[in-house]
């Protein structure tokens, strides 16, 4: 067994699907200016090496990378400005190999509301890429966010974790089936382009739907043209989009906003009496919750989407995907395991080089050189020793189990320091 928690100086809290609802979980999201600016103050503000912020529409995580004995849910809980004591039991924490394992089994899909769903590896990248573009990051969190997503990657490609049904896309058009019966000709209204919304508007479009999408004059620095657009949806100006809601069966909604675009108090003028399903699929929640009074508005929230059924129904498919995340936790293990010794190794190495010249001082003095090349060959000699002793103490790596390799390695770092020609 590979001791891991010792020197993985990881820990994580966690708000997620399954604790919280949506009311709660919304406190705690971040936008991507958000996390950026959150993480920057952690790192200006505490003993970190580096932190990560997670934050999709099921969950919101920080990570953190540090020797100090902080608490990431108390670190979070200031930045939300919210007292720590409060939301304390819809919170967890974990750390090490635990934190570790949580996150591969979360890169999978294997913890999230629709089991198998492929859109958060995706988010789990996203975040580490956003933390690393602003030197955010470590060496630590970089290698277990990477081993995380090479595991999710290997098992979406081995195991069939997800149902016909395992996408948020395909559970909006399940619910408005439900609902609706046929949605062939149902006319529905996507406010917000992002992944999500396209994939939506690509799903209903497919279902024979009317779609229509709205686009921001510009976003993000981009032109309107630059956005993806799905083939057969109709473009609507954001500024436009209270126009649009009286002449929609089916308003859906998933921005990025921080802010609610959709407001009982500004859309009471824009909509009529007639029966319509909104759904709201962002995390803070886009439309105000009071729009679901309103006469002939029936409102969803992304908690109504998915069913609990996925643990149960794969619990096969589990078991596979769980064989595969143990390989990648051994590698893990194995690679922190290693770098605790590299220090060791470099003792090791630099004792042999010295050992090696003093053995060779007397015979390279015999011969007729210059000084300048009889230090050139006291250079070359010194790479040579350390190139092949590092190499082999390297490979023992690769060719002994953990336990054999330790002792290994102990043993020649005793033999090292014993007494020889070069004290």
């Amino acid at each position: 067994m590979i001791e891991m928690d010792a020197n993985l100086h990881i820990k994580m809290v966690g708000i997620d699907h399954n604790k919280a609802s949506i009311e709660y979980r919304e406190l705690f999201s971040f936008t991507k200016a958000g996390a950026v600016d959150a993480m920057r103050i952690l790192k200006e503000r505490y003993p970190i090496n580096g932190c990560v912020i997670l934050s999709t529409c099921n969950r919101t995580e920080l990570w953190i990378s540090s020797e100090s004995n902080l608490s990431p849910y108390r670190m979070l809980c200031t930045l939300k400005g919210i007292e720590a004591g409060r939301y304390r039991d819809l919170y967890i924490e974990r750390e090490g190999e635990t934190a570790a394992l949580h996150l591969l089994e979360l890169a999978c899909g294997l913890d999230s509301k629709i089991f198998g769903e492929d859109q958060i590896i995706t988010q789990v990248r996203e975040a580490m890429v956003l933390a690393r573009k602003h030197h955010c990051t470590d060496m630590i969190l970089e290698k277990v966010f990477q081993t995380a997503i090479g595991a999710a990657k290997k098992v979406k490609s081995q195991v069939r974790l997800a149902a016909a049904d395992g996408s948020t896309a395909l559970q909006v058009a399940s619910l408005l089936k439900e609902k609706l019966g046929d949605i062939r000709g149902v006319t529905c209204f996507m406010i917000g382009n992002g992944k999500m919304g396209q994939l939506i508007c690509s799903t209903l479009l497919l279902q024979g739907a009317v779609v229509k999408m709205t686009l921001r004059k510009t976003m993000h620095g981009t032109h309107p043209t630059e956005s993806a657009i799905p083939e057969g949806c109709s473009m609507v100006p954001y500024e436009d989009r209270l126009r649009e809601l009286a002449s929609s069966k089916v308003v859906i909604s998933a921005t990025r906003s921080p802010h609610y675009t959709l407001k009982k108090n500004e859309i009471e003028g824009c909509i009529n009496k007639e029966p319509s399903i909104w759904i709201d699929l962002a995390v803070p929640r886009d439309i105000e919750p009071e729009v679901g009074d309103l006469e002939g508005i029936t409102l969803f929230d992304i908690d109504h989407l998915a069913k609990d059924e996925g643990q149960t129904r794969n619990e096969n498919s589990r078991t596979e995907a769980m064989d595969i995340l143990q390989e990648y936790m051994d590698e893990l293990k194995n690679w922190f395991a290693f770098r605790e010794r590299v220090p060791e190794i470099q003792d090791i190495v630099r004792l042999s080089v010295e050992d090696v010249s003093k053995r060779l001082d007397h015979p390279i003095e015999t011969i007729e050189l210059s000084e300048e090349e009889r230090k050139q060959i006291q250079l070359e000699i010194e790479r040579a020793v350390e190139k092949t002793v590092g190499k082999l103490l390297f490979g023992l790596k690769d060719t002994l189990r953990h336990s054999l390799w330790k002792e290994c390695l102990e043993a020649v770092y005793d033999a090292a320091n014993k007494d020889t020609l070069k004290s």
